[in-house]
């Protein structure tokens, strides 16, 4: 069972999505020494604690991690950045259209 999910409306298309989703993941990438790679259209993405995807559809973006046991006190920092990234660039790539964000669909760390 993931630790994360987040799951965001868009109106682009796959490949506008894509990007963006590759410039969210870049900026993890930076700050938490991600390595990520595209199958179709989920991108995976992992380090020593850390495992997840993101899949673009058509109308959404979702987002699953797995967190190990030592990652998961980061669990807050990593979901807020996830969060802050894809809503901004959503907005930047979006002009005039708010993120459309479901209630929060974060899993239970137990």
């Amino acid at each position: 069972m993931s630790d994360i999910n987040l799951v965001r409306s868009h109106s682009l298309s796959i490949a506008k999505a894509k990007a963006l989703v590759q410039r969210a993941a870049d900026g993890l990438a930076t700050e938490y020494d991600l390595e990520s790679e595209w199958h179709g259209n989920t991108l995976r993405f992992q380090r020593s604690g850390v495992d997840g995807q993101m899949l673009v559809t058509d109308s959404k973006i979702e987002l699953n991690v797995t967190l190990g046991l030592l990652m998961k006190p980061f669990k807050g920092k990593f979901v807020d950045r996830i969060e802050r990234d894809l809503d901004k660039l959503l907005a930047e790539a979006e002009p005039g259209t708010q993120a459309k964000r479901p209630a929060k669909k974060t899993a239970r760390t137990d």
